[in-house]
């Protein structure tokens, strides 16, 4: 594989490709490759562009060709994906989406990047779960304190606002030089939480909010703040302060340990793992992971229940090894066995579109005739893909075309290789 090639609208860089995201689009339209409800990559705008795309593809090695077309089959239709976000020390910012499919095991498709060139690449699990554990500097020390409790989903959005107004007030009082506030209100939770929606990826609250669905976070009411403050008391995380005619809090001793690790951050990841559920709606599971000096936070929300737990290296591992997990497939649903009294032929299957790679030229779309009509006169070792297939394949692995007879002596049994005069076990002479 070439180290940088320019090819047109697409590179390759190393292990990657590199294109931009409508260039992408376009080669998706190109390849036939369908999209489903978490496609990552948007519709073509059809036109020269996909013609175009179709040219740069077809100028890669086959090699290559595989490589991209198995890339965009999966960025198309995911079987689960994760947006995957990343900062150190508040300086750098690092998005990408992750893709799975269940016909890929150990395979997993980064699209990197914000802006145009996007990169392309291929992980597995264990690449991923070392990058972020580098990340997390998780191979130091950690701290063994066991520290953490189940809440809500409603009550961890709650706290990281709180952790968020804290951090507001510590740098009021630096510019000030005066003592900061300790405490705050109900208004206050709900000012920060109105604020989520903006842009600031070194505020914890503001940097996990992009991978919560909806509008969840800036949509809370008064009502279910009020819960959620009632909720982080019962925990032990947070007390009450004040009940004047405006009640405020602080946090207990677990939660300053809690907040003095999220003000003294040195990294911090966040993921957003989506995948289908049962009765086929979406579930959305999000991590957010702290790194301060002696500490790593876990702040988890998945569907209305959630949790804030300090990890060790063990805990890390098991968190990441569930989060990153290859998708299963769906159960095929069992139709009722029915006997009809006068069967009727069933329905012609659809077609599908299928692309040959031979001496170093791609062909397709063409149809399952077309293709069989065509295999004759290609030697064996011509590949064959399409949506449905996980990998480029000859045309007998993918059930194109008979297994080969295999001959076998006549007196012994043996297997023969083909052209084999004589049996390498008893010398009977073959035909």
């Amino acid at each position: 594989m070439n180290a940088a090639m320019t090819i047109s609208m697409l590179r390759t860089e190393e292990e990657d490709f590199l294109i931009a995201l409508d260039d992408l689009a376009a080669l998706a339209d190109s390849l036939g490759a369908r999209a489903n409800a978490l496609s990552l990559i948007p519709p073509g705008q059809g036109g020269p562009r996909t013609a175009e795309a179709a040219a740069a593809f077809h100028a890669l090695s086959p090699e290559l060709q595989v490589r991209l077309a198995v890339a965009v089959g999966i960025l198309r239709a995911p079987s689960k994906m994760a947006h995957w976000h990343h900062t150190i020390a508040d300086e750098t910012v690092s998005r990408a989406v992750l893709a799975w499919s269940t016909s890929v095991e150990e395979s997993i498709v980064g699209l990197a990047g914000t802006v145009d060139p996007r990169r392309i690449t291929f992980w597995t699990p264990a690449s991923v779960k070392a990058s972020i554990s580098k990340m997390l500097a998780a191979g130091c020390s950690l701290s063994n304190d066991e520290i953490g409790c189940k809440l809500s989903t409603h009550a961890v959005i709650v706290f990281l606002a709180a952790l968020d107004q804290l951090r507001a007030t510590r740098l009021h009082g630096m510019l000030t030089h005066s003592a900061p506030e300790a405490t705050f209100s109900r208004d206050e939770i709900l000012e920060r939480l109105r604020d989520a929606a903006s842009e600031d990826f070194r505020w914890p609250l503001l940097f996990v909010e992009k991978l919560i669905p909806g509008q969840l976070v800036t949509s809370l009411t008064s009502q279910e703040v009020d819960a959620a403050l009632g909720e982080l008391q019962r925990a032990g995380l947070v007390e009450a302060a004040s009940e004047g005619r405006v009640a405020r809090f602080e946090l207990s001793t677990g939660g300053k340990v809690i907040a003095d690790s999220v003000l003294h951050e040195v990294s911090k990841v966040a993921l957003g793992v989506t995948e289908p559920q049962a009765g086929g709606q979406l579930g959305r599971d999000i991590v957010l992971l702290v790194r301060s000096t002696y500490y790593l936070f876990l702040f988890a929300m998945a569907g209305q229940a959630g949790a804030i737990a300090a990890l060790d290296q063990d805990e890390l591992a098991a968190t990441l090894h569930f989060a990153l997990r290859q998708p299963i497939p769906p159960p095929v649903a069992e139709e009722p066995v029915s006997t009809p009294a006068q069967p009727a032929a069933p329905p012609p299957l659809p077609s599908k579109d299928w692309y040959v790679i031979h001496a170093g030229q791609s062909r397709g779309p063409v149809d399952e005739p077309t293709l069989l009509r065509m295999l004759p006169s290609l030697p064996p070792e011509t590949l064959v893909w399409n949506q449905e297939l996980p990998n480029w394949m000859t045309a007998q692995e993918a059930g194109l075309l008979p297994a080969p007879a295999v001959a076998s002596c006549s007196r012994c049994g043996t297997v023969l290789e083909p052209g084999q005069r004589f049996c390498a076990n008893c010398g009977q002479p073959q035909a």
